[in-house]
């Protein structure tokens, strides 16, 4: 069952932009509100539950082609006597 919903990524791209300013700064620390934490925390969580769908998908479909390109030829042998 395919996600159709927009992973809300801004919070993360928000922190990531912080964590730039504060490298160019040379600052030691960054904090965060209990909000932006939330944010933050909520958007990671639908990223990580997206990546799982992801590959569970693609581990399925593999399976799928390995199965598919598998060839299975059954021998019984024949019949040997001469006719």
């Amino acid at each position: 069952m395919p996600l159709k919903t927009k992973i809300q990524t801004r919070p993360i791209e928000d922190i990531l932009g912080r964590i730039r300013t504060l490298r160019q700064k040379g600052d030691k620390e960054i904090r965060l509100s209990a909000k932006e934490a939330d944010q933050l925390a909520d958007s990671l969580s639908q990223v990580m539950t997206r990546l799982v769908h992801v590959q569970d998908e693609i581990i399925d479909a593999l399976k799928t082609a390995q199965q598919a390109s598998t060839i299975n030829v059954e021998m019984d042998g024949g019949d040997f006597n001469k006719k």
